[in-house]
């Protein structure tokens, strides 16, 4: 009976000790299977940053240290410190870890203008590849091989690598990627792409049901989703799309969510209720579309966002204000997790 007895308090203790958790976003995407986080740069390295870090995110993705004006900001010199502490902060806190972005037309080290020709092309892509899968293999769950491949009206992007090689070079990247790491994640990522009916979204939906079909080896898209409270939000063409992709064995990735307001309306009240609904409903087609793998915040703080920068007369896209205090939007996050 003294056995019994004590078997029960070893279980009550336990349940009490587990219920006296604190429950964040983070620990609840994880019981619902879904990858949450957010992009980050230096803050990483600073302890309070670190600590909303970990409450937000079981996957991380960095901003700007892994593109190749950072990584590899000459020919002969791979810049791996910044990338190998943060991948140490996320291991030893159980989060996982995304790879943006191999090649994209922006951030590129000015060494890479001087490639003319396509077996030059081809051979630094092969290089670049194989060295970063090298040094980060069983590190990274997520690659963005490349970044940004169309343009508006679905017709391929001018990028050098394109001019070069052609339409191959897409499949050429994600074939040696696989090559270096078969148990990564490979993914293509790119803006405008959510909604079915749009030229860019249907652009890149055939041509990834084209790789799959001709067996290029590919796991996934991302879908940007840099929004705005005035334009329009259609969630059911982003669900539609979701399903098509889901229909040929592709996973998605919300892999850049931000939701800006005008100037004028940020202490509308209106206005910022709407962004989070637009927030809460693209977190519920994450978790309702089973192939959505993660939803990514592109940075969770107004003050060092992106988007005024780079839209004028827009911000508070994020759901931390300029003060580094939680926005309503954040709140709505974590109920929309129950």
């Amino acid at each position: 009976m003294k056995k019994i007895l004590l078997a029960l308090s070893v279980l009550v203790l336990a349940f009490a000790l587990t219920s006296c958790e604190k429950e964040t976003i983070a620990s609840r995407a994880s019981k619902k299977g879904l990858d949450i986080g957010t992009a980050f740069g230096s803050d990483i390295f600073n302890p309070e940053d670190q600590e909303r870090i970990k409450e937000f995110s079981n996957i991380l993705v960095a901003e700007n240290f892994m593109k190749c004006a950072n990584l590899r900001p000459n020919a002969k010199f791979w810049n791996w410190s910044d990338i190998d502490h943060a991948i140490e902060f996320a291991q030893a806190n159980n989060i996982q870890m995304k790879f943006h972005t191999m090649f994209w037309h922006q951030q590129n080290s000015s060494f890479v203008s001087n490639i003319s020709t396509k077996e030059d092309a081809l051979a630094f892509m092969d290089d670049h590849i194989k060295t970063i899968m090298e040094h980060l293999k069983g590190k990274i769950k997520v690659y963005d091989v490349v970044n940004e491949m169309f343009e508006e009206d679905g017709s391929f992007r001018q990028s050098k690598w394109y001019n070069l090689i052609g339409e191959e070079y897409l499949a050429h990247a994600l074939t040696v990627a696989r090559s270096c790491d078969p148990d990564a994640k490979l993914y293509l990522n790119e803006y405008n792409n959510e909604c079915v009916g749009y030229p860019k979204a249907d652009a890149m939906f055939n041509f990834v049901k084209k790789l799959k079909e001709s067996g290029v080896p590919i796991d996934g898209i991302g879908m940007q989703l840099h929004l705005s409270t005035d334009l329009p939000f259609n969630p059911d063409a982003i669900r539609a799309n979701c399903r098509r992709y889901a229909d040929i064995g592709i996973e998605i990735s919300f892999s850049e969510v931000d939701v800006r307001l005008p100037a004028s309306k940020f202490n509308d009240e209106a206005e910022v209720k709407k962004q989070e609904e637009i927030y809460t409903t693209l977190l519920d087609i994450a978790l309702t579309e089973p192939n959505v793998k993660s939803f990514i915040v592109w940075g969770m703080y107004d003050r060092t966002n992106w988007v005024p920068a780079t839209f004028g007369g827009y911000g508070n896209a994020c759901i931390y204000d300029m003060e580094y205090n939680k926005k309503p939007v954040y709140n709505a996050l974590f109920e929309k997790l129950k």
